[in-house]
């Protein structure tokens, strides 16, 4: 059902429409981003199938799961302030709804999501973007060992988990960078979440300041801190 509602989404459509094509699609686990961990999407072996725009397959694997006349479910949602998020869960209502499953968007106000669906807390599917990180085992600790309060799938996948925890211990950055994409190509088959896309943002300072670059997280202090006027 999972790898159905994955080949349901019209990705590349998805970029068009809302992110005015200025978007890459996401690798399982960690975001476009993290160039020098996250494995492009047509290098994840059996799971590069389930990045197509597939209505038939999509059937096909629901037919399998026993939902040939599809079914019905609420996708948890908010905005976040974000248009384009607005715009883009209309679209992915439209392509489960043109593989037979009929999603009802329940849309939730701020403090309502955070202690609900952003605990794990939901009937259905959620749409929504993914707290930002610097680190890859932030990512993957924090959605996927099954310990952790963020992990909404309730995913228990001990291979998965040796994984993460192994790369956790590695020093050498090329062995790590190897596990790290084991783990992305072992998410890529699982497909425990239908990953779309990454906004593509540009940044511009002036060139006095050295040591800067754009923020890719929370710390919003912690690049000033570094940085230093050259004039």
């Amino acid at each position: 059902m999972r790898q159905a509602v994955s080949l349901a989404l019209n990705r590349r459509d998805l970029i068009e429409a809302v992110a005015d094509g200025a978007g890459v699609l996401n690798p399982p686990g960690l975001p476009a981003g993290l160039r020098e961990w996250a494995l492009p999407v047509d290098q994840l072996g059996e799971g590069t199938a389930y990045y197509k725009h597939d209505h038939a397959q999509a059937r096909r694997l629901l037919k399998e799961a026993g939902y040939a006349h599809g079914f019905q479910t609420v996708v948890d949602f908010h905005s976040f302030g974000e248009t384009g998020l607005v715009d883009g869960v209309q679209l992915i209502i439209k392509y489960l709804k043109d593989v037979g499953i009929d999603a009802r968007l329940n849309q939730k106000e701020y403090g309502a999501y955070v202690s609900s669906s952003v605990l794990g807390k939901y009937e259905g599917m959620i749409y929504g973007p993914s707290t930002p990180f610097l680190e890859p085992d932030s990512f993957l600790a924090t959605a996927y060992l099954p310990e952790s309060p963020r992990n909404i799938l309730k995913v228990n996948d001990p291979p998965l988990t040796d994984l993460i925890l192994r790369q956790r211990r590695v020093r050498d950055l090329a062995k790590r960078r190897e596990l790290v994409h084991q783990i992305q190509r072992h998410l890529g088959k699982q497909v425990y979440r239908a990953e779309a896309y990454s906004i593509v943002a540009l940044a511009v300072w002036d060139p006095a300041l050295k040591n800067y670059g754009p923020n890719l997280g929370y710390d919003y202090g912690g690049r000033l801190t570094a940085a230093w006027l050259d004039r």
